[in-house]
């Protein structure tokens, strides 16, 4: 659902662009739907809790970008105590 969330805006923006251009050349207004996301993907991936295709990462249990970004800020917080604790 993370990837729902990160991904609204830009799926509003491509819908109200699509339904612009549909109304300013007279096509049929057939929009795809609001559920549907980049690489004909639902919103909830598959279904399949064990498909590598959609799960890769959590499969493989490789960090996801938020783990990455807070696992380097604690190490650069401890490095920053060590070198004021030590004393000069």
């Amino acid at each position: 659902m993370r990837r729902a969330a990160l991904e609204r805006a830009l799926l509003l923006h491509r819908h109200r662009n699509w339904r612009a251009l549909v109304r300013g050349r007279d096509l049929p207004e057939d929009t795809p739907a609001l559920n549907r996301f980049r690489k004909q993907r639902r919103v909830a991936g598959c279904g399949h809790s064990r498909c590598w295709l959609c799960h890769g990462d959590k499969l493989a249990q490789r960090p996801d970008a938020r783990s990455r970004r807070a696992d380097a800020a604690f190490s650069d917080g401890l490095r920053a105590l060590e070198d004021s604790a030590q004393p000069r």
